[in-house]
């Protein structure tokens, strides 16, 4: 088992190099759009990555949960590269029919949408570079599955150089604003896509897998409905916080989320991706679900342990990435409340891997649009009258909610000694760790961050006392570091 954790951990550590790239490019970003377009242009920038993740979710019909599910149980290697084909050319032609219908919308409802008047050009670029952004997600599912966390690193760090360098020279050079931002998109995201080609090619074989993809469809058609009502619905917050408020309010909204969300990309990103992947590969083996209970364990640390140190010094973190901006200060009350509904969501995503095992997917799609239908309705009831928090509010809720409904069904299906009283009792002292820590921030350097260490330290010293951090993970974890 220890060879495992420290497999499982190497990965993740590589997937979250990416991931770090990945939030490190958004975080130069912002204070580049900043000093080229106003508060109001960056709520707007906002809204269209919730367009985005709509789009995604809607691409591929599922076939890229099931590409996972069943990538390792096929045959042989010719099978797995007509796998590929089969999900890669289905996944391009949904994707397809993706951008034109939300292209079509944007094109009749932008104004609504935005309550600000878009260029049709802007809108195309943003249309294109979404589609050809799509048309290599599957040979980055085949790299994660191959486990070339390496490869997909190189890959991503590619794609963060073009699209840093082409937006600094839009915006600098060109000051084109808005219409920089999602040109240097578009053409980052081609070039990314025509380089991939000959990966794409080599582990392509002709022939379409109908019966194949008709499972691949019955498994992951439930979840992307759920995908896509629940982006729908979760996503609403920002065009909910737009209709009751203004742009200013979904700009400071959008940063408190992005900055709670560095715990969703370097440790929940990172560790589900790898795990996921080493899950269903070794599934039927005799330790399976003991490997997972332990992993469980270990993911709750540091989730925990990352959403602590954000929120400590999420106040030095929007100063940098807003270069100093007070507009976006009173952000800061917002973060450790979407960081709660950030760790029950990525709980949530490792829980639901015994029941993707088990083929339930029905039921997972279930629990996800029950839960975006608690979040909508929280946001119609709590935005107007408290904004931002609101919507911070309703999306614990509803995570919260999700999150009960998860363990309750593993339960039915897995014997597994999740540690959930332990793991209640954490969270509270979590809680109450943050709120201590928040009294921090009245403090200068360096008494502030002495205070804010002792904090961590504090936390650290409960975990070990509660048994949840044992003798045997600090000897593994010295091992691995000393490796």
């Amino acid at each position: 088992m220890h060879f495992q954790t420290r497999f499982v951990f190497k990965q993740s550590a590589i997937y979250g190099v990416g991931n770090v790239l990945t939030k490190l490019s958004g975080v130069i970003l912002i204070p580049l759009y900043l000093n080229y377009i106003n508060e109001s242009e960056f709520g707007i920038v906002t809204l269209f990555e919730t367009i985005f993740q709509f789009i995604l979710m809607l691409s591929g019909l599922g076939v890229k949960g099931g590409f996972t599910r069943w990538y390792h149980e096929m045959e042989n290697r010719e099978q797995k590269r007509k796998l590929f084909f089969t999900t890669w050319s289905f996944n391009a032609l949904t994707s397809l029919m993706a951008v034109l219908i939300v292209g079509l919308i944007l094109q009749f409802f932008s104004s609504a949408i935005f309550k600000y008047e878009l260029p049709n050009d802007l809108i195309l670029y943003f249309l294109i570079g979404t589609f050809f952004r799509l048309m290599y997600d599957v040979p980055f599912y085949l790299l994660k599955l191959e486990q070339r966390a390496a490869s997909q690193t190189w890959w991503l760090v590619l794609n963060i150089t073009l699209m840093l360098g082409f937006t600094f020279y839009f915006l600098e050079y060109k000051k084109m604003g808005l219409k920089g931002i999602y040109l240097a998109q578009m053409i980052a995201h081609v070039l990314t896509f025509l380089a991939m080609i000959p990966l794409i090619l080599n582990n392509i074989k002709i022939g379409f897998l109908r019966g194949v993809l008709k499972q691949l469809i019955n498994y992951g058609f439930p979840l992307a409905v759920s995908n896509v009502l629940t982006t729908v619905l979760t996503l609403s917050d920002r065009h909910i916080i737009n209709q009751y408020q203004n742009l200013d309010e979904v700009a400071g909204y959008s940063m408190a989320f992005k900055v709670a969300n560095l715990v969703q990309m370097i440790v929940v990103a990172s560790l589900v991706t790898s795990y996921s992947n080493y899950f269903f590969k070794t599934m039927h083996e005799r330790d399976s679900m003991a490997f997972f209970a332990r992993f469980t364990r270990l993911f709750v640390i540091l989730i925990t342990f990352g959403g602590l140190g954000i929120v400590l010094f999420s106040p030095e973190i929007i100063y940098v990435i807003s270069s100093g901006s007070s507009f976006f200060q009173s952000s800061v009350v917002l973060i450790p409340v979407l960081m709660a509904g950030l760790i029950f969501s990525g709980l949530r995503q490792l829980l639901t891997l015994p029941l993707n095992m088990h083929k339930k997917t029905k039921r997972i799609s279930l629990i996800l649009i029950l839960s975006a239908v608690v979040n909508i309705v929280g946001n119609f009831i709590l935005v107007p009258e408290y904004g931002k928090m609101g919507a911070s509010v309703s999306t614990v809720a509803a995570q919260l909610f999700g999150l009960i409904w998860i363990i309750v069904e593993v339960k039915r299906y897995e014997s597994i000694n999740l540690k959930l009283v332990k793991s209640f009792w954490l969270l509270v002292f979590w809680g109450v760790m943050v709120v201590i820590g928040m009294q921090t921030f009245a403090f200068d350097l360096p008494l502030g961050w002495l205070l804010k260490i002792l904090v961590v330290l504090v936390f650290s010293a409960f975990m070990f006392l509660m048994g949840l951090i044992t003798r045997e993970d600090l000897q593994t974890a010295w091992r691995f570091f000393k490796k």
